[in-house]
């Protein structure tokens, strides 16, 4: 057995009594973080005002904006048109690694297609991008991060549901799995930069063509409104010395905040703005925007986040069709809601290990064709790649 549960058990008692601990602390910030979203819900100038003071004052603050709507405020899903539009695109990829035979990266994206009301199946498309060589080795002799490869992912998915953009049956509304904001790694500044250009320059075709698009958070762990509320507690000291890593509130995320404002199912929260470093980039019509959507059944709410851009933000016939349309979509995975379409995306796109295989072992043909040498495989590897059984040493 390679793990001693004998070792685990002996720590659960003090793993359990911490684990209570902390709660019982978060409870406690939770309740005044409550309280102050009934006190400032209606006080959004002061609080865009204490915002935008903290960003001039405290590097790379991230939080929530609000925008024209109570922070208290809960929407009821309103009903759909008969006909519209879906699209959800999800990704995977091969990283690279140095301890195969050949250094290679694959990027595999799924988009699924349904027009709701036409009686049509829904239509699969998948796209395999093979990197070039030259992008998987760095200038510096190093090979590309599996961080810089998510963000190529990322962008590939955007790239993939503009290319069905043409002969929609409109409203039509895209997504994918993840925030619509993008991260990077902090040393790879250049490369980030060149993608969310492409990135930006993406978006902004799709909101040419009418196409709503989001990002859809599952299990959001963030606490932007909670920073927000934050700020607007410090005084002009208080603001200038903020770390957000030591934090009065810390531990107290959004969807707690907001379980018992949006108890029913399908209601929607108020709709905030995001200050970030990367938010920044995102200007005008692209300018980041979020609200929370309970997806839940009567008695269990399930609370997720989901990003749009700042057109869809401003237009509520769009945002309740948009709306509605994740409410339907979640609902018909049953008691585990998710909309479905982005499932059937993630089931098309997964690249397998005998995918990855077969694809290795393709690239090492066309290798021996023009006489290039093959790597070995590490010897590490390939003892993992070995049928899982323990060696032993038989002196």
């Amino acid at each position: 057995m390679p793990v001693n549960l004998i070792d685990i058990q002996r720590k659960l008692n003090d793993f359990s009594a911490q684990a209570r601990a902390r709660k019982e602390k978060i409870a406690i910030r939770q309740q005044e973080v409550t309280n102050l979203i009934e006190a400032y819900a209606d006080r959004l100038d002061e609080l865009r005002e204490r915002a935008g003071r903290a960003a001039e004052l405290v590097p790379r603050l991230r939080c929530a904006l609000p925008t024209e709507e109570p922070l208290n405020l809960a929407v009821r899903c309103p009903a759909l048109p008969e006909t519209f539009t879906v699209l959800a695109a999800d990704g995977s990829q091969i990283n690279p690694s140095r301890h195969a035979r050949v250094a290679f990266c694959v990027i595999n994206v799924a988009v699924v297609k349904m027009v709701r009301g036409s009686g049509q199946a829904p239509k699969i498309f998948t796209h395999s991008q093979l990197l070039d060589f030259d992008a998987v080795f760095l200038p510096n002799g190093g090979m590309i991060s599996e961080g810089m490869v998510a963000l190529k992912r990322d962008l590939r998915e955007r790239e993939a549901l503009l290319e069905l953009a043409d002969d929609l049956v409109y409203p039509a509304v895209s997504m994918t799995d993840g925030p619509l904001e993008l991260y990077r790694e902090p040393q790879e500044v250049a490369g980030f930069n060149q993608t969310l250009d492409r990135y930006l320059e993406v978006l902004s075709v799709t909101h040419q063509r009418n196409l709503m698009t989001l990002g859809y958070v599952d299990k959001p762990g963030s606490d932007l409104i909670g920073r927000l509320l934050e700020l607007a507690q410090l005084d002009e000291d208080e603001l200038s010395a903020f770390n957000q890593r030591r934090r009065r509130f810390v531990g107290v995320n959004d969807v707690h905040l907001l379980s018992t404002i949006l108890q029913n199912p399908g209601d929607r929260s108020a709709v905030f703005g995001i200050q970030s470093e990367i938010a920044r980039r995102f200007g005008g019509d692209l300018a980041l925007h979020f609200f929370y959507l309970n997806v839940g059944l009567p008695g269990r709410p399930h609370l997720v986040r989901v990003e749009i851009p700042g057109w869809v933000a401003r237009d509520k016939a769009l945002l309740g069709t948009l709306q509605g349309v994740l409410v339907e979509g979640a609902a018909m995975m049953g008691t585990r809601p998710y909309p479905y379409l982005l499932h059937r995306a993630h089931e098309e796109a997964i690249v397998s290990l005998q995918e990855s295989e077969h694809v290795e072992e393709m690239i090492v043909a066309a290798f021996n064709q023009r006489g290039i040498p093959i790597d070995e495989k590490s010897y590490k590897q390939y003892h993992k790649d070995l049928p899982t059984q323990k060696t032993r040493y038989q002196g």
